[in-house]
């Protein structure tokens, strides 16, 4: 059983989060912080200040789920908090990140399960299929750009080692369980 652990009262916030409407989600977006060592609380203070994204900073983290390499899971946003966690997919998807640096190995075997179980649940509660959990990489816009007719590749998040269709494979075969997603509200 993997708890998810909610801790979207004490993240860092830097002024009004800009709000969507949950039922207008249809995809799950997983990414990974391509930092070494980075847990939840460093992402959030990166996010919120100068970074990648904006100069200014973000409002809130980009990532409304994080899971850290043992599979400790947080709830880092409402649902109805628009993150910046991939452009122009922001209003209609879901971020979940794993804290991991794209390395040529594999995520930890137990942080990938906790992924899986927890992209399952949130498919099943947001009516969702397994199809519509997506790598970073695989976003037209912000994973990848078509340009002269070439697809070029902007994003290798969630990390090249991380096959998704097998991912999404894990996530279907958990929603065929008879007990379902495995994650539960700590």
């Amino acid at each position: 059983m993997h708890w998810l652990h909610d801790i979207k009262d004490v993240l860092p916030v830097k002024g009004e989060p800009e709000t969507r409407d949950p039922d207008g989600i249809d995809t799950v977006v997983l990414h990974c912080t391509a930092m070494p060592g980075w847990n939840v609380w460093e992402t959030a203070r990166y996010h919120t200040g100068p970074n990648h994204i904006s100069d200014a900073g973000c409002p809130t983290i980009a990532y409304a789920y994080f899971i850290e390499p043992d599979g400790l899971m947080y709830r880092c946003l409402p649902r109805g908090i628009r993150s910046w966690h991939v452009g122009p997919w922001n209003n209609r998807s879901i971020g979940v990140c794993m804290a991991y640096d794209a390395c040529e190995e594999p995520p930890p075997r137990e942080q990938l399960t906790a992924a899986a179980e927890l992209c399952a649940r949130l498919v099943s509660d947001l009516g969702l299929t397994p199809d519509r959990v997506l790598g970073h990489r695989e976003l037209e816009g912000t994973g990848y750009v078509i340009e002269n007719g070439e697809c070029v590749q902007r994003k290798e998040c969630p990390g090249r080692a991380v096959d998704m269709d097998e991912f999404r494979d894990r996530v279907a075969a958990i929603l065929e369980r008879s007990d379902g997603s495995d994650v539960r509200d700590a």
